[in-house]
């Protein structure tokens, strides 16, 4: 006898307003600051100066433009003291970079793998738990859509969307006093442009969640379907 198909499955964990509970994101960062509490002070360090890396390199290359102008205009012999040292500079700070970005990658990927591995021994731990009618109404597809795709959206948020979030702010962040700085009026065009695109990917993102969600609801069916087979 067949067991009995679910009304339907329940959202991915991360991104589902219909599935996740209020609380789950920061549960999920008060569990892996729990474990890995000095690994993300680390990262969050390399982050920084990776970001100022790539950022503050831009204001050395308008230095090392000037310097090149003048060399032009005046002779290379006072201009090539500064242009050596400007490039200098710039390469350090490069180096920098991609010593912190290498150390973010490396960390995370072992913070990631390992925060994953806990995640899963405890879902298992607390399924063990479940009454034997939970696993005779889902079907076996479904329930490991947990440890597969559920597991594999929270991967994707611990080291990848939370990196980028908070460099992209950072970035934001340096590029806006910056750009304060050379121009006001400039920078409130910009600040218009901004506006208007983040409207637009307002109106098609909220338009697409939705077949995020329907996608996510097949694709626990189909592996619910291929495993009673």
């Amino acid at each position: 006898m067949s067991n009995p198909m679910p009304k339907g499955r329940r959202a991915p964990m991360m991104g589902m307003k219909s599935g996740a509970k209020k609380g789950t994101f920061k549960r999920l960062l008060k569990m892996l600051f729990s474990e890995y509490k000095v690994q993300l002070i680390v990262v969050a360090i390399c982050i920084i100066l990776s970001t100022l890396a790539a950022t503050t390199s831009n204001l050395f290359l308008n230095n090392f433009i000037v310097e090149i102008e003048k060399g032009i205009k005046n002779g290379w012999d006072s201009a090539l003291p500064n242009i050596i040292k400007i490039i200098a500079v710039m390469g350090c700070i490069y180096l920098l970079g991609v010593v912190a970005a290498f150390f973010h990658a490396r960390i995370m990927a072992v913070v990631t793998q390992g925060f994953l591995n806990k995640t899963r021994k405890a879902m298992f731990g607390k399924m063990e738990k479940l009454p034997i009618k939970y696993f005779d109404t889902h079907p076996h597809g479904d329930i490991m859509s947990y440890y597969t795709n559920d597991i594999d959206t929270i991967r994707q948020l611990v080291s990848q969307a939370m990196p980028a979030l908070i460099q992209s702010a950072l970035t934001i962040i340096i590029l806006v006093a910056y750009m304060l700085y050379l121009s006001v009026w400039m920078t409130l065009i910009v600040f218009g442009a901004v506006a208007l695109m983040m409207v637009v990917v307002k109106f098609v993102g909220g338009n697409s969640a939705k077949f995020f969600v329907r996608q996510q609801k097949a694709l626990g069916k189909t592996e619910g379907f291929i495993e009673e087979m």
